[in-house]
């Protein structure tokens, strides 16, 4: 081999068709061959084009088969075409969203961008496409925030909730009453984030077994439990074993407690100890 084409010298070429397309006058950027050699290698390059190569299939569907993000420099007519963007979305569903927004509500566009990133359900706006539990378990799934984009109706659905608290318990705030007071639903939620206790009914804030797994998981959980268990040694004693400072939240006389003062620090001189 020549010494042209070392990793380096490539490089410096594929360095140089970015530049020469982006300095480039108007009969650079509309060589097809120079721009579909660029696109090959870097799919971004499609932006410096000529508005004809922009529109020219051959070119398009090299840029985006390299980088699925060069769709949003593709022509009118092309982000409108459905078999186009959904080559670009069968490689990444995230392309949708530089799709034309007459696509965005295409049902099996809109399922595959959703399983890429659950947000993306925000391109459904207005639709009934977030009342289609299907499409928005897929996306609660990617993540668990995709809840607060669905219809408000998905937030009385077990299934979907139980889905969006796994990714992140925090979302238990957008559950139904009903559901903040489920034992399954909060178990998912604070299993997660023992914080989310914060979000379960003041019921199963009652519940020592609940209470614990929360505290299993955060010491801090303490805080949003009952009163009752607030000022219960062996409780009090569970959130400070897992997180010295969660002893602030104890009730009763118990964070005034010298047993549990020197329980507290002997734990955080235990943290310590493992952290060296």
């Amino acid at each position: 081999r020549s010494h042209h084409s070392t990793p380096m010298a490539m490089e410096c070429q594929l360095e140089n068709l970015w530049a020469i397309l982006r300095d480039g006058d108007a009969a650079t950027r509309a060589d097809r061959g120079l721009v579909l050699e660029a696109v090959a290698d870097e799919g971004m390059v499609l932006q410096f084009a000529a508005p004809e190569l922009q529109d020219d299939l051959e070119v398009v569907l090299t840029a985006i088969d390299q980088d699925t993000d060069a769709l949003q420099y593709a022509s009118d007519a092309l982000r409108r075409c459905r078999e186009v963007v959904k080559m670009a979305v069968a490689k990444q569903g995230t392309a949708l969203q530089h799709a034309d927004k007459s696509l965005w509500t295409d049902r099996d566009l809109l399922m595959a961008a959703v399983r890429a990133d659950g947000c993306l359900l925000r391109l459904g706006e207005g639709t009934e496409l977030l009342q289609d539990k299907e499409l928005v378990l897929a996306a609660v799934e990617q993540d668990g925030d995709a809840l607060e984009l669905a219809d408000p109706e998905m937030r009385l659905d077990k299934q979907v909730v139980v889905a969006a608290v796994r990714t992140n318990g925090e979302n238990l705030k957008l559950a139904s009453e009903e559901l903040q007071d489920d034992v399954d639903v909060v178990t998912a939620a604070i299993k997660f984030d023992g914080l989310a206790l914060k979000f379960a009914s003041s019921r199963l804030r009652e519940d020592r077994e609940l209470v614990l797994i929360a505290i299993n998981q955060h010491g801090c959980a303490l805080e949003f439990a009952s009163d009752n268990l607030r000022a219960n040694r062996a409780v009090v004693r569970e959130a400070v074993n897992r997180t010295p400072r969660a002893l602030l939240f104890a009730l009763g006389g118990l964070s005034e407690d010298d047993e549990l003062q020197d329980f507290a620090r002997d734990v955080r001189c235990r943290i310590q100890e493992k952290g060296r």
